[in-house]
């Protein structure tokens, strides 16, 4: 019988994994769209004029979004000299130290980015670009963001051991 952390982390593993797809369909979408973009100016067919803010914003959002799963995979950037050099009893107790601080950090920076979406929405400011989207949206993504990750870290924290083990493993296996 698994627990309701279980579950939930299971659920929030789907939903960061799904995220995650959502990013690389988008520059799936990039690797075709620009060259068609190109191709349309080559035979003077006209433009997607909107097309590289739409990257632009697009890769805003992918970079933020797709965070949590980067982090949840072990693939962020990290230094593994000290962690490698402890004992692992150490490193586990060390590792939960840096997810706690992690994701107090993560949630400073998901109620900053709430305080300022809410005051870009009261502004309703707008960016001096072609393809216009509200300032707040990007904000939200960003405080979402940060809540995910911050979600991450105090699961991390639950599994600290098995995911030191599980990232030496996959540190070991990359040549480094």
């Amino acid at each position: 019988m698994t627990s309701r952390i279980d579950a939930f982390e299971a659920a929030f593993a789907r939903f960061v994994e799904w995220l995650a797809v959502l990013v690389a369909v988008s520059v799936g979408l990039f690797a075709v769209l620009i060259p068609l973009n190109l191709f349309l100016v080559k035979v003077e067919w006209g433009t997607l004029p909107w097309l590289f803010e739409a990257v632009e914003y697009a890769l805003y959002v992918g970079v933020f979004i797709g965070a949590p799963w980067v982090l949840r995979q072990g693939a962020h950037i990290r230094v593994d000299v000290v962690t490698a050099a402890l004992p692992a009893t150490v490193a586990a107790r060390l590792e939960k130290v840096l997810d706690v601080a992690g994701a107090a950090l993560c949630l400073l920076l998901f109620v900053y980015g709430v305080r300022s979406a809410l005051l870009e929405f009261e502004d309703g400011t707008l960016p001096d670009k072609d393809l216009r989207i509200e300032n707040w949206y990007m904000m939200a993504v960003f405080a979402l963001s940060f809540l995910l990750l911050a979600i991450e870290f105090a699961l991390r924290f639950r599994r600290a051991a098995e995911a030191l083990e599980e990232e030496r493993d996959v540190a070991a296996g990359s040549g480094f």
